[in-house]
């Protein structure tokens, strides 16, 4: 099976990365990153619960230039996993957070790109 190679973008909240990036018209985020980001124990046992369309394995180029396979999930994805498997009042704010500076930079960044 091949699966992507993407390079994506490095987000930063509370001193812990998020990477994320675009495929089309939808955001996704690497799932091991996120767990580092709310604390939680997101596995793929959890991401697996989720529809077929809102998580997928992908190769993510990483800091030194190496690409590793990683679980990553859309966005719908990841407020399935902040409201079902992780509920916590502060992902409220991280829901923000994503919204308004992690989506909002993706398009932007494929704006100067384009």
């Amino acid at each position: 099976m091949n699966l992507p190679e993407i390079t994506p973008q490095v987000f930063r909240r509370h001193r812990r990365q998020l990477r994320a990036f675009l495929i089309g018209h939808e955001a996704w985020f690497s799932t091991r990153d996120l767990r580092r980001v709310v604390n939680a124990n997101i596995n793929d046992c959890i991401t697996r619960q989720l529809c077929d369309d809102q998580h997928q394995h992908v190769l993510l180029r990483t800091a030194n230039g190496w690409f590793d396979e990683e679980m990553v999930v859309s966005e719908s994805g990841l407020h399935a996993l902040l409201y079902v498997y992780c509920y916590h009042p502060e992902n409220r704010m991280l829901r923000q957070w994503i919204s308004q500076e992690v989506v909002a930079g993706l398009w932007s960044g494929r704006a100067l790109a384009g």
